[in-house]
């Protein structure tokens, strides 16, 4: 589903990625973990278009990157960015249906299917409650929520997040991720998702790809990857298993 091969990128004079290469499934939950700033949401604003690698080829569903024409690519991949900044009043409804703008011609208007998959995205995010509230009136959570469930309106098939539950209670957080699960496993949605919270990344993702200082230490099944002794080598942490799929985090300073 997505290749990436010997991505290099640097700012300014610093290096932030070093010979990046990895192989992302169809179908999988790809967890991107790692300290800050070992280059995690560069990586994947790579990946997603959004900046030019110095060196290195993306391709997503067999073609390079830089042959999709940008709704093209739009009709491909979503992103749910960590925050997104809406300082104009639309309503939740509106920010929603904006997922179906890669489908539409500048004149045509959201049509009964389009509504319908707009209204199952907010009742699969809880958010449809908020269709007629302005945006611009909820919480960081609550929103977090609609930026969501707009890109689930998109019907991508590879969907990017970038730390996107942080607002969100424990509660949202849990459910997102379960109905990222299941999307994976009934609807063949590929996830890719940078998360900070080891836990959660051992708990739902299938795949787990591990950065530190620009470079891949790991990537594979999530069970194997984030086992105690890299997480300690990598984030200077101890761990211990608990259970099948859960680690406790005890400081080790």
């Amino acid at each position: 589903m997505i290749k990436v091969e010997n991505i290099q990128f640097d700012y300014t004079a610093k290096q932030v990625l070093k010979d990046i290469s990895l192989s992302i499934r169809p179908g999988s939950f790809t967890g991107i973990v790692g300290p800050n700033g070992s280059g995690k949401t560069t990586l994947l604003n790579i990946i997603t278009g959004q900046l030019k690698a110095a060196s290195g080829n993306i391709t997503i569903k067999g073609r390079d990157i830089g042959s999709y024409r940008i709704e093209e690519l739009a009709r491909h991949i979503a992103v749910v960015p960590q925050n997104m900044d809406i300082k104009f009043p639309y309503t939740c409804f509106e920010i929603v249906g904006m997922g179906r703008t890669p489908y539409k011609t500048r004149l045509q208007g959201l049509a009964g299917e389009d509504l319908e998959i707009i209204e199952n995205a907010m009742r699969l995010t809880e958010t449809l409650d908020f269709a007629g509230r302005l945006v611009t009136e909820l919480s960081g959570g609550e929103r977090q929520r609609v930026i969501f469930a707009k890109a689930l309106a998109q019907k991508p098939d590879i969907l990017f997040l970038d730390e996107s539950f942080s607002n969100m209670d424990i509660y949202y957080s849990i459910k997102c991720l379960n109905l990222l699960k299941e999307l994976c496993a009934k609807q063949g949605l590929t996830v890719v998702s940078i998360i900070h919270d080891l836990n959660l990344a051992s708990a739902f993702c299938s795949d787990a790809a591990v950065l530190k200082s620009g470079r891949l230490v790991k990537h594979g099944p999530a069970s194997s990857v984030l086992d105690p002794e890299l997480i300690r080598e990598v984030f200077n942490i101890k761990v211990v298993r608990a259970g099948e799929t859960g680690l406790a985090v005890l400081a080790d300073l």
